[in-house]
């Protein structure tokens, strides 16, 4: 969009000034002279002298415009330097000098009137802040509230500006209102909830000192009671006694079992008497005291005690337990009579089975092969196989752990998938490459662990949270890409352990920003060389691996880094 005040591209006649399309009602011509200044004919100078009508001239436009527009192309940047405003101008305009827009050769008045006004416009926005824009407007417009001559003859008579945001930066207003409108309620939920706790732990506290008082009632009650069998009947129908006839047939049945245990032990006593007898341990005058001793009401279990006790008990107690001389189970049940044991009624018991593991751990050691590894990966090899020896030779650990083997340098390769050691696995081989970044790396993680996760959840009851030993020797060349993916590992729901050991450049700031939490980072010391450092790995390694192993087989998850000499823990070297 232009606004063109010189009417025509060209000189013409005077006489054809008439024959201008779309001539406005009020407008200048504007002769040149040769050597010195435009003339200039107006309605004010018509009549007052003659200029010729074949004389050559200009129409210059002298009418009153009004434009709007939106600036756009100017960056209106505010004070902090990364934001900008976004303005509308709605401007009045005229010329006030023919000669001089002639002279000037204004062919578009709003290039030189935008030009002027987003100089102003851009000076006073930038003393104000982002979310200042109604400050700015108002700056801008009191500066630009008056007649403006500008020296191309052309006169500015009326302008407003309307400043506000633009897009970006009304997003980042936007976005910092609702942090504040969030800090404000997350104040006030906050409080709420600190005095719903308060109210809930008096509450709780006055329940307690209730519960206590009770069981104080009840055991000083209980203290006062007989506590037989007869007497648990009665408490138990006092509190229900809807439950009477399931009571009586529980009494029912404990009498008729107490009466059939009396038979049994009257029966084997008889049967040990015979057996004396006919063993020739008790002579026939000793029938008498004997019978009133074994089979006596008062004291039934006097006399099988005196027995007991004379040089031959280990064979009455197999006559006891019902074994005979000559039956398969008298040769074991009577030395453990003679030994004090008790008798095993109906046999012995066998040997329980060895309990499968209680939890399955995966386990992810991943290693740097890069190019600062190269005087190390020998020992990184070594150190793969004695995890090997180590869970080959403790089954019962192999089995409650699955072991993946990741190497990377520019890139991430699964040297070994998750699997269970043992003497038939291969140990892989190790080979540098050139780069060192824990991106790739890292994504590997990110989508290995949850899906082994899941598959291993499909196989077994219990799948305990992986554990990723994680090894750093170079330095990562992505140093400001790989922080954002380990903390979308970290924020997944099957996230991992991360032991970090840092034995290359920038060990403690690479362990403790690699580690899950800070425990888990640990460094080499000052001076060691990364051969040493790196058996010290394998043997934090094999340990933590048999700690794990173990704590899987009971059932529990407890990660423990024992450092061995030549590493520690990255909060010690702080």
């Amino acid at each position: 969009m232009t606004v063109s005040l010189i009417l025509n591209e060209r000189v013409i006649s005077r006489s054809r000034v008439g024959e201008l399309p779309n001539l406005p009602p009020s407008v200048a011509i504007v002769y040149p002279v040769e050597g010195g200044p435009f003339e200039v004919e107006t309605v004010r100078t018509f009549g007052q002298r003659w200029f010729g009508k074949n004389r050559a001239c200009y129409v210059v436009d002298l009418s009153d415009h009004r434009r709007q527009a939106s600036v756009s192309k100017t960056p209106l940047t505010c004070k902090d330097g990364g934001h900008r405003f976004q303005a509308t101008i709605d401007i009045g305009f005229r010329v006030h000098d023919p000669a001089m827009v002639v002279a000037r050769n204004v062919r578009d008045a709003l290039t030189v009137v935008y030009g002027y006004l987003t100089d102003r416009i851009r000076l006073q926005a930038a003393q104000f802040a982002i979310t200042q824009a109604m400050a700015a407007q108002l700056a801008v417009n009191q500066e630009l509230d008056r007649e403006i001559r500008l020296p191309e003859g052309i006169t500015i008579h009326y302008c407003k500006v309307q400043m506000e945001p633009d897009e970006a930066a009304a997003q980042h207003i936007r976005e910092l209102e609702e942090s504040r409108r969030r800090a404000k309620l997350g104040v006030h939920t906050h409080e709420a909830r600190r005095s719903q706790t308060y109210s809930d732990e008096d509450i709780e506290d006055i329940r307690a000192v209730g519960r206590r008082r009770r069981q104080a009632e009840e055991r000083a009650v209980l203290e006062r009671t007989r506590l037989d069998f007869d007497n648990l009947i009665r408490e138990h129908l006092v509190r229900h006694p809807e439950e009477t006839v399931h009571a009586l047939e529980l009494l029912a049945r404990v009498r008729e079992a107490e009466a059939t245990q009396h038979e049994i032990r009257d029966q084997r006593h008889v049967e040990m008497v015979k057996y004396l007898i006919e063993q020739g341990v008790v002579r026939e005058v000793d029938l008498p005291g004997l019978r009133k001793g074994v089979l006596g009401p008062s004291a039934p279990g006097i006399g099988v005690a005196g027995v007991l006790e004379r040089p031959d008990a280990g064979r009455l107690a197999s006559f006891a337990s019902g074994a005979t001389p000559g039956s398969p189970d008298y040769s074991a049940s009577a030395p453990a009579a003679a030994q004090g044991d008790p008798v095993q009624w109906g046999g012995s018991t066998p040997a329980p089975a060895v309990a499968p593991p209680s939890g399955l751990i995966p386990v992810y050691v991943v290693l740097d092969t890069s190019q600062a590894a190269a005087g190390c990966l020998t020992d990184l090899g070594n150190a793969l196989r004695s995890v090997q020896t180590l869970l080959a030779n403790s089954p019962d650990v192999a089995a409650a752990v699955r072991l993946s083997v990741i190497t990377y340098a520019d890139g991430a390769d699964v040297v070994l998938p998750l699997t269970e050691v043992s003497w038939r696995t291969g140990v892989p081989g190790l080979n540098t490459s050139p780069g060192c970044r824990y991106r790739p790396v890292l994504r590997r993680l990110l989508d290995l662990v949850p899906l082994e996760t899941e598959r291993l959840k499909e196989q077994v009851p219990r799948v305990l949270r992986p554990v990723v030993f994680f090894l750093a020797v170079g330095q990562a060349e992505d140093d400001a890409e790989w922080p954002a993916v380990h903390a979308e590992l970290m924020a997944h729901k099957y996230f991992p352990h991360v032991v970090a050991c840092g034995i290359g450049t920038d060990r403690a700031r690479v362990a403790q920003r690699l580690a899950s939490r800070p425990e888990l980072g640990v460094v080499a010391v000052e001076g060691a060389d990364l051969a040493q450092s790196t058996v010290q790995f394998s043997i934090l390694m094999q340990q933590t691996l048999l700690h794990l192993g173990r704590s899987a087989i009971a059932g529990g998850m407890e990660l423990r880094l024992d450092c061995p000499q030549g590493l520690r823990p990255v909060t010690q070297e702080q």
